[in-house]
């Protein structure tokens, strides 16, 4: 026997095993953790996943060889060796784990964040922002310039938040602030020219509505702004209001009137797709310039999305008496309230709503390494020049393409169609054969969170995400636009005075409602 191979005292040897059992239960451990986050992930396919635990299985049976086997010759050279590598394997395991688990985690996370169930009640949900504003001759400043002012407020949807804002206006100056109300905006305008009153509390949003009417075109330059004040939910729980629609949230279906627990991979949904005007990550109630529906139908890998103007004229579902309004004034009340009106316009249910910000399409479009369209017009704006014919676009060209109208004859029509164009090539890309989506799945989660919102349930989209990459099927992807004529018209959030309207085109409207109804049934289109 070489002095390199002569066995151990008894004493080292039970020291080595209770050594080698310690890593071997420090790996198990690590490697049953790391299968069970990438299971409860639920995105990753099952042969990914018997791969994964047959992979480990594997990796811990040769540290059980490598720690137990030849123990008598453990303090040789190569039984030396043995261990060490044993122990390698076991910390790299570990290291793999705690990766895997901070940023399965995250993932899991931002599911949670964008999926408006987990967030549907906060108190941080912007409900509107009321702004403060004097005539432009005004000599205040501040809110505290405007402590013994006569501040006007409208009643109606926004009274609520108008006395929130007031209340909050009462609080940082320290005194009563006086106040009238008005039955409408228009008249509460009226009134500050008038110099009947001294300042008014008044929406931004509603601001732009007047703006665009015939009577107030020229209210931003005769309106200065004093400050802002947001109001959320825990605003408004001491304010004695009209029941309103008081989140631009939607909530996820309940358990009941779902078919079955995994509908979302075999049964046809629409999602109401909507843009936010915003570039921060607090999402607000505010108009829907992006009204998009998209009918999904996951058995025949068929995807249809429809297109409505944002001034199409229909009944606001706010309204009791049938009112009719702007498409994009809808998104004043909810969410809920866009959603309903073009339920009832194409006579189908939107199952979900999903909305993303500026900074979020920017950001989505990077994380995909750009996107390929096929443009069908040259046009220039704001230094951009889009050719025409197939171009491939990075995340601020592709906002820059999304937002544009004035360039185009049919203006708004137009911006609508080359929207549906960065949707359509978004899911191409994502639906690819040769898409990363696994690989940076975690990176675009983590890229638009909080920029991105889905009343979608996250075990949904976990599901929808787990099927593709199950079959990694190519989607067929039809797009359609409604058209309409224009006109002039009072509308329900503006009922005083005119303003431009499109009026629906019955027979294109029907027609979207054939093609809905053929993709909800299956058949190919």
């Amino acid at each position: 026997m070489s002095s390199n191979e002569r066995p151990e005292s008894s004493s080292g040897i039970i020291i080595l095993k209770f050594f080698a059992t310690i890593v071997f239960i420090v790996q198990a451990i690590a490697s049953g953790v790391l299968f069970f986050k990438a299971f409860s992930l639920g995105i990753i396919p099952d042969k990914y996943l018997y791969a994964l635990g047959i992979g480990l299985w594997l990796m811990l049976m040769l540290s059980c060889l490598l720690l137990f086997v030849g123990m008598k010759r453990a303090f040789t050279v190569q039984g030396i060796a043995k261990r060490i590598i044993s122990v390698m394997l076991a910390a790299f395991i570990c290291f793999v784990s705690i990766v895997t688990y901070k940023g399965m985690d995250s993932v899991k996370k931002t599911l949670n964040e964008v999926a408006l169930t987990e967030q549907t009640d906060s108190a941080e949900v912007t409900l509107a922002m009321m702004n403060l504003y004097v005539t432009y001759s005004d000599p205040a400043q501040t809110s505290s310039d405007c402590r013994n002012y006569l501040v006007g407020i409208a009643k109606g949807t926004n009274g609520g938040y108008s006395a929130a804002a007031l209340k909050k206006m009462s609080s940082e100056t320290g005194v009563a602030v006086k106040s009238q109300e008005f039955d409408s905006e228009a008249e509460l305008i009226e009134a500050l020219y008038d110099g009947d009153i001294d300042a008014v509390i008044i929406s931004s949003s509603q601001v732009e509505i007047l703006a665009e009417t015939e009577d107030f075109g020229d209210i931003a330059d005769r309106l200065r702004l004093i400050r802002g004040y947001e109001i959320n939910n825990a605003d408004m729980e001491m304010i004695p209001t009209e029941p309103v629609f008081t989140s631009g949230t939607t909530k996820a279906p309940a358990e009941d009137e779902k078919s079955s627990a995994n509908s979302i991979t075999n049964t046809p949904f629409i999602v109401y797709l909507s843009g936010s005007d915003t570039r921060n990550k607090k999402f607000k109630t505010s108009r829907s310039d992006v009204n998009i529906l998209m009918a999904v139908n996951p058995k025949s890998k068929q995807i249809l999305l429809i297109n409505t103007p944002r001034d199409y004229y229909i009944p606001n579902p706010k309204s009791s008496e049938g009112e009719k309004d702007k498409l994009t004034h809808l998104g004043l009340y909810g969410v809920e309230c866009s959603m309903k009106g073009l339920a009832d316009l194409y006579s189908i249910k939107v199952d979900y709503s999903a909305q993303i910000n500026f900074t979020g399409l920017e950001t989505l479009v990077d994380q995909l390494g750009g996107i390929t369209i096929d443009n069908p017009q040259k046009f220039t704006t704001v230094g951009y020049t889009f050719n025409k014919g197939t171009i491939t676009l990075n995340g601020k060209e592709a906002l820059v393409y999304a937002r544009e109208r004035h360039a185009f004859a049919t203006g708004d029509n137009m911006r609508g169609q080359n929207q549906m164009r960065i949707i359509t090539a978004m899911i191409n890309k994502l639906t690819s054969s040769k898409s990363k989506l696994l690989k940076n799945y975690s990176g675009i989660m983590n890229a638009i969170s909080g920029m991105f919102r889905t009343s979608m349930p996250s075990s949904d989209i976990e599901k929808l995400v787990k099927m593709q990459l199950n079959d990694m099927a190519q989607w067929k992807i039809s797009t359609y636009a409604v058209t309409g004529k224009n006109g002039s018209e009072t509308t329900y959030s503006s009922p005083k005075v005119k303003a431009y309207v499109m009026l629906p085109d019955d027979k294109s409207v029907n027609t979207a409602k054939t093609r809905l109804r053929r993709l909800m049934a299956g058949e190919t289109l």
